[in-house]
């Protein structure tokens, strides 16, 4: 049986994250409609991962978040961000992006925006 998560190795340079776990084909992430959840600090969405060179489809929820890095370990990244309420927040993630591209960012401090897929940061927005 074949995983449902979509692949990048993080520790390549150059490598896309966005690549389907089937055929390695580029996927499209097509955010559809909001979630209204109270109890949520993030604004979730039903988020539709499709794949253009095969049949491969996924729904599942995603979001993002506005934020600076504070740690990058090699598997997990701590992003800093605001709540709904303005209160600070520390996040953990599993990431598939670049991990040189991550350590860059924290870095440099640059305040970015993160979307979130099935709890892995795998795109940086911006």
């Amino acid at each position: 049986m074949q995983e449902n998560n979509i692949i990048g190795d993080p520790h390549e340079p150059g490598s896309h994250a966005l690549r389907c776990p089937q055929c390695h084909g580029a996927l499209t992430v097509v955010q559809i409609e909001p979630i209204y959840e109270v109890d949520n600090t993030f604004n979730p969405y039903r988020t539709v991962v499709e794949c253009a060179s095969c049949s491969y489809r996924m729904v599942t929820e995603s979001y993002t978040i506005l934020g600076g890095i504070k740690n990058v370990d090699g598997q997990y990244v701590e992003i800093g961000s605001w709540g709904p309420t303005g209160s600070r927040m520390l996040s953990r993630f599993k990431y598939t992006v670049n991990e040189d591209l991550l350590k860059n960012l924290k870095k440099t401090q640059e305040l970015v925006e993160f979307l979130i897929l099935n709890e892995s940061v795998v795109q940086i927005i911006g």
